[in-house]
């Protein structure tokens, strides 16, 4: 049997390093990206999750440089939620960008010509059609001609291939996730005052498992369901395999009396058993 290389992410002195550790698990195990969603899933939440995993803001900077966003950038700082240290992103760019908004062919044709691997253009392209796919639906109109309004703007393209170019990154084949959490009360929106989950994110609830906290907001986006949902499976308990690393981000909002942050576990499967950390494999 072929060693598996365990990884500590907090141990590793350059990105060299995590990367050939990477690799070299790669070659020979099949790696997932499990989510567990204690309180929601935004798309920052979710890329910031990975950036606490070991992808590093200046790799995500340098590889959306085809995109030429004026003034593009992603800065990472240390938040506490409910005892847990997490990755919070911050993203920033020219301010008119943010009002272009566009259509699905526009995004994707800008996405294209950005000499991106079709992997990566692949999975933003599944990601997008879910969500001007919800968007139809909901508002009664065709794909072509649905207009993403805030889901078109800069942070959500930057959330999208940002999630495509943190997959391809590490490596993973596979992406897991749990039940899916919402919250309560209402949000505003370019159509008015409308309950929580928003109806594009109702829309692609449909056949996964829900559950409702008691928020009073909106913790489960459109771009994190549609991150979720068009990309992964959703399993009913924590997969098996060996931990090679976890992430925890949480984005812009503090709800109190929840654990406000999300969970990646970063596996790889051909371990047998339930999840190992690094401690408990080492003395085995």
């Amino acid at each position: 049997m072929v060693p598996v290389i365990m990884i500590r992410t907090t141990q590793l002195k350059d990105k060299s390093n995590f990367l050939l550790n990477i690799f070299q698990v790669a070659l020979y195990n099949p790696l997932m990206l499990y989510f567990e969603l204690l309180c929601g899933a935004s798309g920052d939440m979710i890329l910031a999750s990975l950036v606490d995993l070991g992808v590093t803001p200046s790799y995500l900077e340098d590889r959306f440089r085809p995109l030429r966003i004026p003034g593009l950038k992603i800065q990472r700082s240390r938040q506490i939620r409910a005892g847990q240290p997490c990755s919070q992103l911050q993203i920033s760019w020219s301010e008119d960008s943010q009002r272009e908004y566009r259509n699905l062919a526009s995004i994707l044709s800008l996405l294209e010509h950005g000499n991106y691997a079709a992997g990566i253009v692949g999975t933003c392209r599944r990601i997008l059609s879910r969500l001007a796919e919800a968007e139809s639906r909901v508002h009664g109109v065709p794909v072509d001609q649905v207009h993403f309004h805030e889901i078109g703007a800069v942070d959500t393209v930057v959330d999208v291939l940002g999630f495509a170019l943190a997959v391809d990154y590490l490596r993973a084949s596979r992406i897991r996730f749990s039940t899916l959490t919402v919250g309560s009360g209402t949000i505003d929106t370019a159509h008015g005052t409308l309950p929580v989950p928003a109806p594009a994110t109702r829309d692609m609830l449909t056949g996964f498992r829900v559950r409702t906290l008691a928020t009073g907001t909106e913790i489960l986006t459109p771009t994190g369901c549609a991150i979720l949902t068009a990309c992964g499976r959703q399993v009913s308990r924590k997969p098996k395999g060996r931990l090679l690393g976890q992430g925890f981000g949480c984005g812009q909002k503090r709800i109190a009396g929840f654990s406000d942050y999300l969970r990646v576990l970063h596996l790889s499967e051909n371990s047998p058993g339930e999840i190992q950390s690094a401690s408990s494999t080492s003395s085995s």
